[in-house]
């Protein structure tokens, strides 16, 4: 009984942890002070393109289905992949109340007037430019993605996999485009991501190994 109620709160971590991230995630957006400004000369090489907007807001239904898809299909999986977005999101919210951190980068004049550049001045409106490293949508869009197309490849849907990897690859690039991350924080949510696949895929395959030599 306890064994099957230790499984039950296993499928509810994640939807467990986000009313605990959430708070946190707003409290740190209200008492950021002292931001030190991290983007590089770099940045200014990347042009504003307005068109990006569409995979950058298209990281909130990919990732809705990519958690949905791995949860129904490779429950091991799932479970790295929860606690691949845990950590990333709670090494995010410790960063920013250490290290408090913004940019500089968005354009004050916009080249082109269309639908593409209404949303950009929308999630502008929305969202600062302060806290953003490292890139929770880069963080989160390689967890979600490299998942996504493990489960998907393994299943024998090859090219729906390179979708989800190129899917993830896009919304990452998007963030520089539309000048939200700068190539730090980018640099910084892709090494972070990288190190946390492959530290909890060698403890999920530890722990697979010990429960076979334990039958």
């Amino acid at each position: 009984m306890e064994q099957t109620l230790k499984e039950k709160l296993k499928y509810w971590q994640f939807v467990l942890y986000v009313p605990i991230y959430l708070p946190f995630f707003f409290l740190v957006e209200k008492t950021t002070h002292d931001v030190t400004y991290i983007n590089i000369p770099l940045d200014e090489c990347i042009p504003f393109v307005e068109g990006f907007i569409i995979p950058y807001l298209l990281w909130f239904p990919f990732m809705a289905v990519a958690i949905a898809y791995v949860f129904f299909k490779d429950k091991k999986e799932f479970f790295a992949m929860c606690w691949h977005l845990i950590i990333g999101m709670s090494l995010f919210i410790v960063v920013s109340f250490v290290f408090p951190n913004g940019l500089q980068l968005r354009p004050t004049e916009f080249p082109r007037d269309n639908f593409c550049t209404d949303l950009v001045k929308y999630l502008y409106s929305i969202d600062t430019s302060t806290n953003v490293i490292p890139s929770i949508h880069v963080f989160n869009s390689l967890a979600c993605g490299i998942s996504f197309g493990r489960v998907l490849w393994r299943r024998g849907h090859k090219k729906t996999a390179i979708a989800s990897y190129t899917m993830a690859a896009l919304i990452c690039i998007s963030t520089m485009f539309v000048k939200q991350h700068s190539v730090v924080d980018v640099a910084a949510g892709l090494l972070l991501s990288g190190c946390c696949f492959f530290l909890l895929r060698r403890l999920y395959k530890n722990e697979a190994d010990d429960k076979s030599n334990n039958v």
